[in-house]
């Protein structure tokens, strides 16, 4: 969590004028700016979304675009536009400021002595990447014969037009071309160092100071620019172009495809093509900060997953404007966690050959496990998407999209073809496999709805299915227990907590089993306890962040809708042992104990905060100006000590 006054932020960035902050901070939009990380939806004055910060499946992140600021209950942490973009992407303050002022196209003024040149090596790779970009793009362009030639495979080998170059910034670095690149980079001030990480250039390790000697593993191919979610360039793509790409003799072109190597703004299994375009049909016209054509998505808007870059500028071209792409290697958990932000649904469209059908099912169970609705589209004859679409244009969308199955159904069909009769051995074999899909995901309903659709496909009793699932579910959870050292059945942690100043819970621990089992006491807690008295490392202070979160928001359905809050084994684990912790049906003994519960949470908090200013009192001089407002805020933590917070039940429970 990144926590410094504004003080110490200004004195970070002398250079920038106290009064450009203050108008790029009033004049930019947080709703859009934080629309880029993470869908928000109004929630009466305030916007609500999932934490941009963790993995989560219900939303517990709130931006408030009259005060301008945004909090994350998931991990307690808060500010303004500068503090979530530090946050977020590691950046300094000034860094910060700059980045959402070119946003939103606002000048920065600065000190005499001119700009900050100071850079972190993040920021610096950002810098270098779009430069890089700007430069292919300007070669892909080049009035030359050898430009003429990149072109026409671009427009008659792959089917391209000129505006979809333009709108994906396609690009060129000619045959031999590496070392006018690189000096073009240096000129421009970038280090050295951060060149040589950028994952652009190879031979960096022998000649580490001198760019000039590296080769670009771009040169001569088609080059594709990779964006992250704010439309930053975080990487490249180059595809070999049929007599232009040469044989160099040590078989570094022998590759359809490279990549950038992964580097400190690069990581591939967290990063899709095309998802800086793909996102914005769901953030609508605010968050593209001016009227757009396209409509506005909703949480039932589906992104469509293809293959390969080329493929996903295919789609966009002909209507589809959700595709994306991951980048060569097996969809990852973080991907799909990342199109979760956005969109509850996820149509799959991958190559109908052998490989695309095992990347299907090698899907299904993360889609399953990050909640998403997951549906599969093939296109007419079996053929590729990019080749069906170059031929049919947007008229060929609708005949993809009339394909589409749920992905149970796709499964089913997958391991029970219709028409086909298998044996005990091989049904008891195929179900299983399936059985372990379905298990990824931790919704009830949604793993009956699997199981039934299995159930009509194999042709087997409904029932039998799901008691053939139930045993295998607590074979394979009795498995895990033994694997990692637990006995088979684990204790309950709390049987009652008749003692509210028990030492075996914590007071979260306590407090959650007041929320879990008297809805009553509940809406009082959320509106007596401030965000930060709440320990977020936790798993009893997460799930109370949630449940109060919903409590303010007014949507809260009470204890039973606690399962919807639910996202990791460890809180499904927790809540089961908790639920019915509290025996007491006694007005006088719920009021009571919640009080002596938040008394020991005050404490806990306060002492916490007091030890703070503790040791940082010890580093300042007798004289500080700081000091005088520490042992102010330290006599106010002991009157809250000697009064805390209580609550008041007026009815019986």
């Amino acid at each position: 969590m990144v926590s410094l006054t504004i003080s110490t932020l200004l004195s970070s960035v002398p250079l920038i004028t106290r009064r450009s902050i203050d108008e790029i901070r009033s004049r930019a939009d947080i709703v859009a700016f934080i629309g880029d990380y993470t869908s928000l939806r109004r929630a009466g004055s305030k916007w609500k979304g999932l934490s941009p910060f963790t993995s989560e499946n219900t939303p517990s992140f709130f931006v408030d675009p009259e005060k301008g600021f945004y909090y994350c209950f998931s991990t307690g942490q808060g500010g303004d536009i500068f503090k979530f973009l530090m946050a977020r992407e590691s950046l300094t303050f000034g860094e910060s400021v700059e980045r959402v002022a070119k946003r939103f196209g606002i000048t920065v003024e600065y000190e005499k002595g001119g700009r900050n040149v100071d850079r972190s090596l993040r920021g610096e790779l950002f810098d270098i990447h779009e430069f890089s970009a700007g430069y292919f793009s300007e070669k892909f362009r080049e009035n030359s014969p050898l430009g003429e030639k990149v072109r026409l495979y671009w427009m008659r080998e792959r089917g391209f037009d000129a505006e979809t170059a333009r709108e994906f910034r396609i690009g060129f670095l000619p045959p031999n071309g590496s070392r006018a690149f690189a000096e073009a980079l240096k000129n421009k001030g970038f280090s050295a160092k951060a060149l040589a990480v950028s994952g652009i250039f190879v031979g960096t390790e022998r000649f580490p100071e001198s760019p000039e000697t590296w080769r670009s593993r771009f040169e001569a191919r088609l080059i594709v620019p990779i964006s992250d979610i704010q439309r930053r360039v975080i990487a490249f793509t180059a595809r070999k172009i049929s007599g232009i790409t040469p044989d160099d003799g040590r078989g570094m072109n022998e590759a359809k495809y490279v990549n950038s190597s992964e580097t400190e703004i690069f990581h591939k299994g967290s990063t899709l093509f095309n998802i800086d375009k793909a996102k914005d049909i769901f953030a609508g016209k605010r968050s593209a900060g001016k009227d757009s054509a396209e409509p506005a998505g909703t949480r039932e808007t589906p992104f469509v997953l293809v293959e390969g870059q080329l493929d996903a500028i295919r789609c966009w071209k002909c209507g589809l404007r959700t595709a994306v792409a991951g980048q060569g290697t097996g969809i990852t958990e973080d991907q799909l966690r990342l199109l979760r932000r956005y969109s509850d649904r996820l149509d799959c469209l991958l190559d109908a050959d052998t490989a695309g059908q095992k990347a299907a099912l090698r899907l299904a169970p993360i889609a399953f496990k990050t909640g998403l609705d997951l549906h599969f589209l093939s296109v007419p004859g079996g053929k590729d998407p990019d080749e069906f679409l170059l031929k049919n244009g947007a008229d060929g969308v609708s005949a993809i999209l009339a394909s589409e199955i749920s992905a149970m159904t796709f499964i089913a069909r997958k391991f029970f073809p219709e028409g086909e009769r298998l044996s005990s051995a091989q049904t008891q074999s195929a179900l299983e496999e399936i059985y372990g899909i379905v298990a990824a995901s931790s919704s009830e309903v949604f793993r009956t709805d699997c199981l039934m659709t299995l159930a009509r496909s194999a042709g087997l009793e409904r029932l039998a299915v799901e008691r053939d699932f139930a045993r295998f579910v607590a074979a394979k959870a009795t498995e895990e227990r033994s694997r990692a050292g637990f006995a088979a059945v684990a204790a309950p942690a709390v049987s009652a907590i008749s003692v509210g100043n028990s030492p075996l819970t914590t007071a979260e621990e306590d407090l959650l089993i007041f929320a879990l089992n008297h809805d009553v006491v509940t809406p009082l807690l959320a509106n007596t306890i401030p965000p930060d008295w709440l320990d977020s490392e936790t798993c009893a202070g997460r799930l109370l962040s949630r449940i109060f979160a919903e409590v303010l928001e007014g949507e809260w359905r009470g204890a039973d809708a606690i399962h919807d809050l639910l996202e990791t084994d460890e809180e499904r684990d927790f809540v089961a042992r908790i639920r019915n912790g509290f025996d007491s049906d006694s007005t006088e003994d719920v009021e009571r104990i919640a009080n002596e519960c938040l008394s020991r949470l005050c404490s806990k908090h306060c002492e916490r905060e007091r030890r703070e200013i503790d040791r940082r009192m010890e580093t300042l001089s007798p004289d500080a100006p700081e000091l005088l407002s520490l042992q102010k805020r330290r006599i106010e933590l002991r009157r809250i000590l000697r009064n805390p917070p209580r609550i008041q039940l007026e009815q019986s429970i």
